[in-house]
């Protein structure tokens, strides 16, 4: 149960099928962290950490579990 919570987007909840990594370090669902990000928010809605940037690396040890 605890690995298939760490497999959800907190923004979504649903299970990440394209997980990927804000600057925050943070792993969220790509649709939902860009549609946060296209909302002109910089900070990570998790921490409201202000992101250094925008860029957003696939976590690929997310998607093979």
């Amino acid at each position: 149960p605890e690995l298939l919570e760490q497999l959800q987007c907190p923004l979504s909840l649903d299970f990440m099928k394209d997980p990927v990594m804000a600057a925050s370090g943070q792993t969220y669902e790509r649709a939902a962290i860009e549609k946060w990000l296209a909302m002109g928010k910089r900070t990570d809605p998790m921490s409201g950490q202000q992101l250094e940037h925008t860029d957003l690396v696939p976590n690929v040890l997310v998607r093979s579990l």
